[in-house]
């Protein structure tokens, strides 16, 4: 048996009204029911908060917390999220999104079983506003249904997160609230990119499982702030500071790093969803006057992506 406590699940809300519902549901009817559930919205202008109220009463519903004046940040949310839980380990579990019933009777158990881990995240389907499941598959496995991965933290974020967050939805993730006192808040500083900071953080303290089969539904809609972040270029701008931590934290050469801000600048030039071309290039000059680097870093970038002259084992990480 678990403890009396298990699991915190967080659910950080902003104008979400029309899916928090089944949000909420999805969670109490969990067939692991060891957690305690926290409701966070930000000053919400849409029904949230009435709908909010009516699962006040509800037992497993430890906090509501309602912001007089939006904050802002997602990931300041998360913060106050975290001060307020009392389980072994976090869900933050999005409130535009929702999961199958044995999420975390699936989970859990691999973060028991393995104490050197403090993350473990599952695959998603991508559903749109209304629950259909998309074509578009996020998770770059080949691996079979049920398998389980377990990584070297340090490995999986060299190999898997350098280039692209491939923990893209925390819908997906159960950690280890003990890993919060290694990696300290900088995360919440961030607006946009704070999720791809915190799980390069967490990762890097242990090993990392991937369960490979589909427990999550990650909502796209056009409400998300993702697409206004990536029209107007905030995922680069802020993005940029991302790189920089990682080729820190990764101890990573001189050429490697300069191989992975060529990606970076790859991915801007490439990206079709700014507003203008006016602000491209304006994202684009921002980051290269960041890094100190041009063009020549993204020849680097596809020729080592052929030769691997940098070890970083550019082809062979995609399907790590």
């Amino acid at each position: 048996m678990y403890s009396n406590l298990s699991v915190s699940v967080i659910i950080p809300n902003y104008n979400h009204s029309l899916y928090l519902k089944q949000r909420i549901e999805s969670i109490l009817n969990q067939t692991c029911q060891d957690f305690e559930l926290i409701i966070l919205d930000d000053s919400s202008t849409d029904d949230s908060r009435s709908l909010i109220e009516e699962y006040a009463a509800c037992d497993k519903v430890s906090h509501i917390v309602f912001n007089e004046v939006n904050s802002g940040s997602t990931f300041v949310q998360w913060q106050r999220g975290f001060d307020l839980a009392r389980g072994k380990y976090i869900w933050i579990a999005e409130s535009d999104d929702y999961s199958e019933p044995v999420f975390l009777e699936k989970m859990l158990p691999l973060l028991e079983a393995n104490q050197d881990c403090n993350i473990a995240f599952c695959c998603s389907y991508t559903v749109d506003e209304n629950g259909n499941i998309l074509s578009d598959d996020w998770d770059r496995n080949k691996e079979e249904r049920y398998t389980v991965n377990k990584f070297n933290g340090k490995a999986f974020v060299k190999g898997r997160m350098l280039f692209n967050n491939s923990i893209y939805n925390a819908s997906m993730t159960l950690f280890r609230k003990s890993v919060l006192d290694k990696i300290g808040n900088q995360y919440a500083e961030y607006r946009y990119c704070g999720d791809w900071f915190f799980w390069n953080r967490v990762c890097l303290q242990g090993e990392v499982i991937r369960y490979c089969d589909k427990l999550n539904y990650f909502r796209q809609h056009s409400n998300k702030a993702t697409p206004r972040a990536k029209s107007e270029g905030l995922i680069f701008t802020e993005g940029k500071y991302v790189i920089e931590d990682l080729s820190h934290n990764l101890h990573l050469s001189p050429l490697q790093s300069s191989i992975i801000k060529g990606r970076f600048l790859k991915r801007i030039i490439a990206s079709k969803d700014f507003k203008t071309v006016e602000v491209k290039k304006a994202v684009l000059k921002e980051v290269e006057d960041y890094f100190n680097c041009g063009r020549f870093s993204i020849f680097l970038y596809g020729l080592d992506k052929l030769l691997n002259f940098s070890s970083l084992n550019i082809r062979k990480n995609r399907y790590l």
